[in-house]
């Protein structure tokens, strides 16, 4: 009786042992098509951040999931401890407050700009959050005087 219950415990084990294998290369499998999956859902664009006093800071060709915002992607390039913004529900929509430490005033405000192909800069007419990118996108934020909002280039 010993000996069968011996066999028991083996076969148990041996079937726990298959399983957890079996588990741990299956989901390695859906690991590898996961992340083959984000490579192909990305696009690459151009992030440039003006801070209005000779200081632009260029992220160029970086690559984030296809289908994020102009926020969503600055949040996830520069991180998310690296902007500070307001939502409101009633425009659904984020205004940034400041961009690494560099917080809007009475003189100074962030403004969400995109590059067109007609070769020429224009302020983004929606919140940053709804403006979906596109492959290849340049964008930037621009710190500027509040008098001369809109005017100029980001770059």
């Amino acid at each position: 009786m010993n000996n069968s219950r011996s066999i028991s415990i083996v076969v148990l084990i041996a079937v726990v042992a298959i399983s957890i294998t079996w588990y741990i290369g299956n989901e390695n499998i859906k690991l590898e098509q996961n992340t083959i999956v984000a490579e192909n859902n990305s696009i690459n664009l151009d992030l440039i951040i003006n801070f209005g006093n000779g200081t632009v800071l260029y992220f160029n060709q970086t690559s984030v999931p296809d289908g994020f915002s102009m926020y969503n992607s600055t949040q996830y390039i520069i991180g998310e401890d690296n902007i500070d913004s307001t939502y409101y529900s009633e425009f659904n929509a984020y205004f940034v407050n400041s961009i690494f430490d560099t917080a809007n005033d009475s003189n100074h405000a962030w403004s969400a700009w995109k590059y067109e192909e007609c070769c020429k800069w224009q302020v983004l007419d929606v919140g940053s959050n709804l403006h979906i990118l596109k492959n290849k996108q340049i964008i930037a934020w621009y710190y500027q005087d509040v008098n001369e909002f809109g005017q100029g280039n980001p770059n």
